[in-house]
């Protein structure tokens, strides 16, 4: 079991993937914005389900469902319990809902649970990392914010990636290129739309690189925050891909290690980096297209290299890919 509450903040297209298998390797379920398997799903017992229930159910609600023989609609209450619970904890760190409105959290619990006392992030089911795409100071509940500030609980870890090949992906990804589907983010959604009928991939590239509400356009500056912080663990796509990906065994080992060392984690990575490191790339992601570094030198035109630099030139300075 993973010794610490985690957090994932990894910018869109920066190889989430490859965190996603580090963190379930480590003993970590996982929750927010990421899609798991039903293995990977949090899945709650004993005092950790308790501890839900108590904070989402009055006590008569508590005193049905105790005394129930109803097998199944123990369950269903126990299912919608737990799925308040998370959803409150999504509100306050600022993550929309962005699946189909028939799965949302009920909002009549998800209200409940936020006007009552708010709980620490501490006391949340232990072995969880959540993964977000931004982690926004200016929208995160207070209470989150100064627990991390005055504790380091949870853990949080920072992912990105050259911005040059994570603008590509994001172009790859909504003009189709996956296969697998744009998912439910809505600028995804209107995005996709403009992008194929543009006609060549050239042209794609820029309105990527000239719209300013083009999906994470912003996401970098955003996150500088984090990348400045002393209490944050940051990791690049560069040193978690590996060879496959264009880059080095033993970068990729060191960054797992560093991660693994941060979060106090009992996986594989303490004793066995081979063992965890070996099974990163993951071509079967959802929204894998190629993974490689440097991929963008094979696209961007001289033109596009000018409106990159105009644009985002003192973002390739921050994040040190000069």
């Amino acid at each position: 079991m993973s010794a610490s509450h985690a957090l994932v903040v990894s910018l869109r297209k920066s190889g989430t993937h490859l965190l996603k298998e580090v963190m379930t390797r480590l003993g970590y379920a996982l929750h927010g914005e990421v899609s798991a398997t039903a293995d990977s799903q949090p899945r709650l017992k004993g005092e950790a389900l308790w501890g839900v229930l108590t904070t989402v159910l009055d006590e008569e609600e508590l005193r049905r469902l105790t005394t129930s023989e109803d097998r199944a609609a123990i369950d269903a209450a126990i299912a919608e319990a737990v799925t308040a619970f998370y959803g409150a904890w999504r509100m306050r760190l600022g993550i929309p809902w962005r699946g189909p409105e028939g799965e949302a959290p009920p909002r009549e619990l998800v209200a409940r649970v936020l006007t009552r006392t708010p709980s620490r992030f501490a006391d949340t089911p232990r072995g969880v990392c959540w993964f977000l795409h931004q982690l926004d100071p200016h929208r995160v509940d207070e209470g989150f914010l100064n627990e991390w500030l005055d504790s380091g609980n949870p853990r949080i870890v920072f992912n990105y990636r050259d911005p040059r090949d994570v603008l590509l992906s994001m172009v790859n990804f909504l003009s189709g290129e996956t296969g697998r589907g744009i998912g439910y983010f809505t600028d995804h959604r209107v995005y996709s739309g403009i992008l194929r009928s543009a006609g060549s991939f050239e042209e794609r590239l820029t309105i990527a690189l000239t719209d300013p509400s083009f999906p994470g356009a912003d996401a970098f500056e955003r996150g500088l925050w984090l990348l400045r912080h002393p209490a944050v663990c940051k990791v690049s796509f560069e040193e978690l891909v590996g060879p496959r990906g264009g880059g080095s065994r033993e970068i990729q080992s060191a960054a797992v290690l560093r991660i693994a060392d941060f979060l106090g984690a009992e996986g594989d990575a303490d004793g066995d980096p081979a063992g965890l490191v070996d099974e990163l790339f993951n071509d079967r992601a959802y929204s894998f297209h190629r993974g490689r570094i440097g991929a963008w030198r094979e696209h961007f035109t001289p033109e596009h290299e000018k409106l990159f630099e105009e644009r985002y030139g003192t973002v390739l300075d921050a994040y040190g890919y000069r």
